[in-house]
């Protein structure tokens, strides 16, 4: 029987502090909401997941807080496959720090491997606390998906999926989850596909003739 490599998917989350991205982390993590305490360095889980006809091993990695120091080091970005960016709808603050966010990931997320043709890896959005009732400051569906187009159009990504959602209510949690894992597999294959073609590289015709030999 042919052994295949085991695939383990490593998925980052980013995002200010206070901004529900932990709380939507330990929703993802099956943890009950409110009830659990950050640790003070980098927090993971493993999750193991059929994805239509494979089995996947999703590692997720929370930042815990680090973010309050606000930059990261690089061994938290590597190997990524994909990263999930949350902000709160609510704060103005949030919403306008996803561009430093995006700018690190730009900036520390180079080495993973990434078809030469995108500078940044699979994004997922997520707007927090949606149970909160919205107001005139929340910011709207139209503004985000403008800006997850603009993304898009800078750095040659692939398409921002949004959602807003609710740790407290889980609103969007299950949807999301499954979302991430569809596209974290298929990044995964897709860079499995061109690890083989740069295997694989043709010689030219010259290149033959030259190998060639007369007897």
């Amino acid at each position: 029987m042919e052994n295949k490599r085991k695939k383990n998917l490593k998925v980052i989350m980013l995002g200010n502090l206070n901004s529900g991205k932990t709380a939507i982390f330990n929703e993802f993590a099956g943890r009950r909401f409110g009830t659990y305490t950050c640790p003070s360095t980098f927090d993971m889980f493993y999750k193991e997941m059929k994805i239509g006809n494979e089995i996947a091993t999703l590692n997720f990695w929370d930042t815990a807080g680090q973010e309050k120091f606000k930059s990261l080091n690089r061994h938290y970005y590597r190997f990524s496959i994909c990263c999930i960016l949350c902000f709160d709808i609510h704060n103005e603050e949030s919403f306008n720090s996803l561009d430093k966010w995006i700018n690190e990931l730009h900036e520390k997320g180079l080495e993973n491997g990434l078809n030469p043709e995108k500078t940044i890896p699979l994004i997922v959005l997520l707007g927090t606390k949606s149970d909160i009732t919205k107001s005139d400051k929340s910011i709207s569906k139209e503004r985000v998906e403008n800006w997850c187009k603009g993304i898009e159009d800078r750095y040659k990504g692939d398409k921002i999926n949004y959602f807003e959602t609710s740790s407290k209510y889980s609103i969007n949690i299950k949807e999301s989850l499954n979302l991430i894992s569809n596209l974290a597999l298929n990044q995964y294959n897709l860079r499995e596909i061109d690890e083989k073609k740069l295997k694989v590289i043709p010689l030219k015709q010259s290149n033959l003739d030259s190998y060639s030999s007369t007897c």
